[in-house]
């Protein structure tokens, strides 16, 4: 929460001083641009999922187009890595997930400066989830569960971003990955190492990433 408050805190300042330059026009976005965004996602939601894995790195890159006015639409690719929890490791248990995520986006700019805007998307997809480095307590296991799981997501997203080219811009945001699956620890054959019956797996998989990001519009300087 301290970390979550500070970065908060830095984009107000951000736009305060941002706001002090509103004397100039804003540039006109191009109609076809790249986005792209990097964070370490905070699992949240199911406790379950929470003291299994904690998440590494998320990604994402998309390609978009002016759809009229100041919205856009784009197709995206996200990557996601989680490692295991401490208590796992400590049994030399390191089994790890990976997530791929094709995704459409849709969402809106609007600039709060001549040098400044903030975008505000929703990312909508599926993703292909795979453990890998799984260790079974028997050898009997081996086998007995699936070692992946495909589901749906959707994902609002919130940036802030400071043009430093006149087609390039680079910012920070926040965002929230739902996923519309619950998490299964015999797929991971975590269940034979952590009492899972000690803590809740009401809600499904989530997680809350804050990241830095760029933009890029596709046209002539």
């Amino acid at each position: 929460m301290k970390h979550t408050l500070l970065y908060l805190f830095i984009l107000s300042c951000l736009i305060s001083l941002a706001q002090e330059e509103t004397s100039s026009k804003p540039p006109e976005l191009p109609r076809f641009s790249i986005r792209g965004n990097a964070g370490i996602p905070k699992v949240t939601s199911s406790e379950a999922f929470r003291n299994s894995f904690s998440g590494v790195i998320t990604a994402d890159l998309s390609i978009n187009v002016k759809l009229f006015s100041d919205f856009f639409a784009g197709l995206g690719y996200s990557y996601t890595y989680y490692k295991p929890q401490k208590h796992f490791r400590d049994q030399f248990i390191n089994t790890s997930m990976q997530s791929h995520n094709p995704y459409v986006k849709i969402g809106v700019d609007k600039f709060f400066s001549a040098r400044g805007f903030a975008t505000i998307s929703l990312n909508a997809g599926y993703n292909f989830n795979k453990y890998s480095g799984i260790k079974y307590k028997h050898d009997s296991l081996v086998g007995k569960y699936p070692t992946q799981f495909n589901s749906s997501f959707v994902e609002p997203m919130i940036g802030l971003y400071f043009i430093v080219d006149p087609n390039f811009a680079i910012g920070g945001h926040l965002s929230y990955n739902y996923n519309f699956s619950q998490f299964n620890p015999t797929y991971s054959g975590f269940d034979k190492w952590f009492d899972y019956g000690r803590v809740e797996n009401k809600w499904n998989m989530s997680m809350i990433t804050l990241g830095f990001g760029f933009y890029y519009g596709l046209a002539k300087k």
